[in-house]
């Protein structure tokens, strides 16, 4: 009897053992994705930069105008390279002759510019409060002495003359600090209901962005 249960116990041994080889050789299933940690998984999101820091939006769009500034002034160096040299700086003659020059030689290689090449789409709606919030402040005889009118029948355009016939005024001081810092080849100005991009040296607008300055009563 002794030797019955101990032959019974040493086959459930055998048998336990075996059962755990055959285990052991099965591939484990493989443990399922964690998708939580997926779903945590950081997307590109445009309100942070390259190194994760958030952006400003206004401070984006600064950026993108400042960048079309630049291509710009690439231009206008460009220009200036394919055009003679003032020789005598005190001959008017010869400065308005070398204006032009540079004029049509802009005109030349932004053939096809657009409004809103310079003037950064993005920057568009910041361009139309700053001016707009400065324009409340004012008194509307104010207001009439900021605005360039037009005579008749001329119209502003981009890669045009600025009219010889509108007076060149300073602008605005408090406005202008409001604005984006232009390099010396370019300034700010109003005409009409319009806030303009002029190429000081070529006396050209190089850019137009309409209906920013607000209706003034009569």
């Amino acid at each position: 009897m002794t030797k019955l249960l101990s032959a019974s116990i040493a086959l459930a041994l055998l048998s336990a053992l075996a059962c755990g080889k055959v285990d052991s050789a099965q591939p484990r299933e493989a443990a399922p994705a964690n998708t939580t940690a997926a779903a945590l998984t950081p997307v590109n999101n445009p309100t942070v930069n390259a190194d994760g820091q958030p952006i400003n939006a206004q401070g984006a769009a600064t950026l993108e105008f400042k960048k079309r500034i630049d291509a710009y002034i690439k231009i206008h160096n460009d220009a200036e390279g394919k055009v003679p040299s003032l020789k005598k700086t005190d001959d008017p003659q010869e400065i308005s002759d070398r204006e032009k020059a540079l004029g049509q030689m802009i005109m030349t290689l932004r053939a096809n510019a657009q409004p809103g090449d310079i003037f950064a789409p993005e920057y568009q709606p910041y361009f139309v409060k700053i001016v707009q919030d400065d324009f409340k402040t004012r008194s509307v005889a104010d207001r009439k002495a900021i605005i360039a009118e037009l005579p008749k029948k001329m119209k502003v355009d981009i890669n045009t003359v600025y009219p010889t016939t509108l007076p060149l005024e300073t602008f605005p001081p408090a406005l202008l600090r409001k604005l984006p810092d232009l390099p010396p080849e370019l300034e700010y100005r109003i005409v009409a209901r319009s806030l303009i991009l002029r190429d000081v040296k070529a006396n050209l607008i190089v850019d137009i962005l309409r209906d920013v300055v607000p209706t003034i009563p009569s």
